[in-house]
């Protein structure tokens, strides 16, 4: 997922909408043989207009030219593709819009089913001789856990990574080393102490991670299963004290309504930002001059050298589409070699492939990357996916409100999951019963 700067359990409404013209999915029928003589020519594809989607996919404009636009029109000249503006999905399907394609995050998978947007893709895949085997395991296992008999209901086409992003300026600045790979928590933590100060005015942050909810992601901790509700888990424990432990850091402190991409890049006050994928920001002209590098995700005590869980973007054809087989041909050009490659090589993205000789190409084509740690990337481990639960709108909310009275001193920790299990069992219930509310 991209990584977001929010908290666990949020719920997102998802996006997309596409329209489709032309009849099979742009598959054609070979041409009768005339018995007159050999010169037939042969028939024209009926051209193929398919709408796509995205939402927290890493996909912008730039990248949809690139990685799909181009080879779509060299490849399928007949099938022509548009990347929808807006996130709203509910509102395009109101407004008798049809997606054909979406790409997003993999928990966010829910939330299209809610819509009936999704599938299974088990005959599409079949039908055009796809070979699942090419794409990493743990994504595809990830991936069928969102289908009640284990069908592939999207497929991967590219991984995100979690990684300590350092300014080193701010380093130097205060004579302090800087991060390395293989730290741990309380060794990173030590660190942003010796570089939290104010200085000139200037407030200079040690370390973020973007909240509670990213430290959970790390554990593949979830707040709600299908079971209910997870904060039973011994773990939640020491993902808060974790974060209060971070946020308590004199001077680090976190800054109201400032985006942590915006502290690191444009402010430049902030010293160690733990998150994933943001080469295309640090590709950006706000980050020019920005003297920056990279180290391992720090781990914990209990899961070395683990820098998270997969965190993987899909794309999928949706249930809906009129154009099933045309849209799922995007869907083998974004996940082909070629394809995978030239994204690994010039957006920094991490290839959803088993081949490993992609991955080490990683950034090949960005001046912005040369000479940067890029190994801290691969030393990290990363554990399998939970499986996103979206039934209980306000679980996130009402976690969200009883962390934050902990983390500003309102409540003790036992008090404050104590309380959010009492909200989070009532919401469960009535939710179950077909009521809302908290």
């Amino acid at each position: 997922m991209k990584r977001h700067f929010c908290t666990l359990a949020a719920s997102a409404w998802l996006l997309l909408a596409a329209a489709g013209c032309g009849g099979d999915g742009g598959a054609s029928a070979p041409a009768n043989p005339d018995a007159s003589g050999p010169h037939n020519a042969p028939q024209q594809e009926e051209p193929v207009k398919l709408l796509m989607a995205q939402k927290w996919s890493e996909i912008n404009e730039a990248d949809f030219q690139t990685f799909i636009v181009e080879p779509l029109k060299q490849k399928y000249p007949h099938i022509e593709i548009e990347l929808l503006k807006g996130e709203n999905i509910p509102e395009m399907i109101a407004a008798g819009q049809v997606p054909d394609l979406v790409a997003t995050w993999v928990n966010l998978l829910p939330d299209y089913q809610d819509l009936d947007l999704v599938e299974d893709m088990t005959p599409l895949i079949k039908k055009h001789n796809f070979d699942v085997t090419r794409l990493g395991d743990v994504y595809v296992e990830t991936i069928r856990k969102y289908d009640k008999d284990g069908g592939l209901v999207a497929l991967p086409y590219d991984s995100n990574f979690n990684v300590i992003h350092y300014n080193k300026d701010i380093f130097d600045k205060f004579g302090v080393a800087y991060p390395r790979d293989g730290m741990t928590w309380e060794e990173t933590i030590e660190l942003a102490r010796s570089v939290s100060r104010t200085e000139g005015g200037i407030r200079y942050r040690g370390l973020e991670t973007g909240g509670y909810g990213n430290l959970a992601l790390q554990r593949a901790l979830p707040s709600i299963t299908e079971a209910g509700s997870n904060l039973g888990d011994e773990r939640w424990r020491s993902v808060l004290q974790l974060a209060k432990t971070i946020e308590k850091i004199p001077n680090n402190e976190p800054v109201p309504d400032v985006h942590p991409r915006n502290q690191f890049i444009k402010d430049r006050n902030l010293a160690m930002f733990v998150t994933g994928y943001n080469f295309n920001l640090l590709n950006g002209e706000a980050a020019r001059g920005l003297n920056w590098d990279l180290a391992q995700a720090p781990s914990l005590a209990d899961q070395p050298n683990v820098a998270g869980m997969v965190d993987v973007h899909v794309i999928f054809v949706t249930k809906t589409s009129p154009n099933k087989d045309a849209a799922f041909k995007v869907v083998e050009l974004l996940t082909s070699d070629e394809i995978q490659r030239k994204m690994t090589r010039s957006s920094g993205k991490l290839s959803a492939l088993k081949d490993t000789s992609i991955r080490k190409e990683l950034g090949a084509d960005m001046p912005i990357l040369q000479g940067k740690n890029l190994e801290a990337i691969f030393k990290g481990e990363y554990i399998p996916a939970y499986t996103s639960v979206r039934k209980y709108p306000d679980a996130g909310k009402i976690l969200n409100e009883e962390v934050a009275k902990f983390l500003q001193d309102e409540q003790d920790l036992n008090t404050a999951l104590r309380i959010a299990e009492e909200r989070l069992q009532n919401h469960i219930r009535q939710i179950d019963a077909g009521g809302g509310g908290q």
